[in-house]
């Protein structure tokens, strides 16, 4: 068995749907310190990518995200999803071509940590630049959230987690809350 936590979906969970979620993988898969390269968008759109997209809604909305890397479901693809039901943004070869000198703190979680939420400094808005799963080239601004989200998920495409964007005091606090989470998760499946 490996040491590296794959959350199982192997399951077909969506037994109506053609497409089944992905696995996702925790931050000690090696794709999660890796920079992605661009993915060349010359040939979008295509199935592969959209097949990719629909799997990675699938498996973002199993488990409530905000946002998913195609890297934390071991794909090696530039590209990661953002949003929620009405609203999700794909972005392919995705960039911040702007941002605000304003900083905001947030708290953050990550479904690679599950569990664990930290406070990330982060600027307030981005202009952002994607390409979109039809190869059509886009530019707009992200407030609030959905900015926090975009560079989440970018820092992503680049190796980096947010558990680098903060302290070792306040990840070394995050991490005993996280630890007290996940053991009162286990306790509740085992009394089932």
């Amino acid at each position: 068995m490996s040491d590296i936590l794959t959350i199982d979906t192997s399951k077909n969970l969506y037994a109506n749907n053609q497409l089944d979620p992905l696995p996702l993988y925790d931050e000690r898969h090696p794709m999660m310190s890796q920079s992605i390269p661009e993915y060349d968008t010359r040939d979008l759109p295509n199935r592969h990518i959209e097949s990719l997209i629909a799997r990675l809604k699938i498996t973002m909305k199993l488990y409530g995200g905000l946002g998913l890397s195609a890297n934390q479901c071991g794909v090696f693809e530039r590209l990661f999803i953002l949003g929620h039901e009405d609203f999700i943004l794909s972005c392919i070869n995705p960039k911040v071509v702007e941002e605000s000198k304003e900083m905001v703190r947030e708290r953050e979680g990550c479904l690679s940590f599950p569990g664990m939420f930290l406070t990330v400094e982060r600027p307030s808005w981005i202009v952002a630049e994607f390409v979109t799963e039809s190869g059509e080239t886009q530019r707009m601004r992200l407030d609030g959230i959905t900015a926090r989200c975009y560079l989440h998920e970018l820092d992503h495409m680049n190796g980096v987690t947010f558990t680098q964007r903060v302290g070792p005091t306040a990840l070394m606090l995050a991490k005993k809350k996280q630890s007290k989470i996940m053991k009162q998760i286990v306790r509740k499946q085992k009394s089932k």
